[in-house]
């Protein structure tokens, strides 16, 4: 009888590439090496420096910003104490972080030490854009819409409470990402409680803010991220909305994009391209703001709560995933 054994190695043999037409990665699910305290943390975005180490915002209150060297391995961590609910986190170019605190109603300037600089908006003090809370459990007690004896749905509660906001209104309800222009000044999605889009001077103050509950061009249902392109115009991803939007920094509409997105959740750009991470693909853009690929399919395993890249063209992905045994997959470019 002949004896027949496969690889005990086979995962390590084994490639998954995406790829369209001269946009090809390596799907790399055991780039990042974290010390046994934080291997299970799931991180929910992260940012690349100008050497390319990685700074990543966890839902670990203790460990809420780790930082990885180019090459997975884990560096640091810091910022305990800091944050209520971190949700992004940004490099800026006078080498400070600003990160979204979006149940302290702020965003965070942090040295790269992690030392706190200033606040934009008021600690713990929401915006009234209309937002209810518990718009579902209303609903669930009154017996309107909601069975009774259906148990709490996370999900859909929250769209609920979305759903009541009635208008755009000041800095902050629950603010969801932060990013910086070529001039210094930091555009704010405010996203999760509110549908505003907000630009600051560089010294903080208030220059404008816009935006509009619901969906469709210039509305804003669930604005997950933004980023500020090489020509400073704002694209703003609108993760429930499902769209891809484009704009000048005085609020002009340039472009709109609804059709075969994966709801795109969060945005980053290179000197050539725009890469949009969703759940379920990768969306790239060109500079006259047109598609020139897409990676991934529905429910495929590019499933995507934040999103960045180096400057050697890897793309990194946060899962968000208390299941897995990853929190974050790379791309490396081929």
């Amino acid at each position: 009888m002949k004896i027949v054994k496969g690889s005990r190695e086979r995962d390590t043999r084994s490639k998954t590439i995406f790829q369209d037409g001269s946009h090809a990665y390596e799907l790399d699910k055991d780039f990042l090496k974290l010390p046994d305290f934080l291997k299970y943390v799931p991180a929910c975005t992260g940012c690349c420096d100008r050497n390319d180490y990685l700074y990543l915002a966890t839902r670990d209150r203790d460990h809420p910003i780790v930082v990885v060297d180019p090459d997975g391995n884990y560096v640091r961590d810091f910022g305990k104490g800091l944050f209520q609910f971190i949700h992004s986190v940004f490099v800026t170019s006078r080498q400070t972080l600003l990160c979204a605190d979006s149940n302290s109603h702020v965003i965070r300037e942090l040295t790269m030490e992690g030392e706190l600089i200033r606040d934009l908006g008021n600690y713990g003090v929401p915006s009234d854009s209309g937002y209810q809370g518990d718009a579902w459990w209303r609903m669930h007690s009154s017996g309107t819409v909601i069975p009774m004896n259906l148990p709490y749905q996370k999900n859909w509660s929250f769209i609920e409470s979305i759903k009541t906001i009635t208008h755009a209104a000041p800095p902050f309800n629950r603010p969801t990402c932060a990013a910086e222009t070529s001039k210094g000044d930091i555009f704010v999605s405010d996203g999760y409680a509110n549908c505003a889009l907000h630009k600051f001077a560089p010294d903080g103050t208030l220059l404008h803010t816009w935006g509009a509950p619901g969906t469709g061009p210039g509305r804003f249902f669930v604005m997950h991220s933004l980023w500020a392109d090489k020509e400073d115009r704002i694209w703003v991803a609108d993760r429930e909305g499902n769209s891809i939007q484009v704009f000048r920094e005085d609020g002009e509409l340039l472009a709109y994009c609804s059709e075969g997105l994966y709801q795109p959740s969060e945005i980053w750009a290179d000197s050539k391209y725009i890469y949009v991470g969703e759940r379920g693909g990768i969306t790239i853009f060109n500079y006259d703001i047109e598609v020139v690929a897409q990676l991934g399919y529905y429910m495929s395993p590019l499933m995507t709560h934040g999103f960045c890249g180096d400057s050697r063209g890897n793309l990194f992905m946060m899962t968000l995933s208390e299941e897995l045994p990853y929190s974050l997959m790379r791309l490396k470019k081929m």
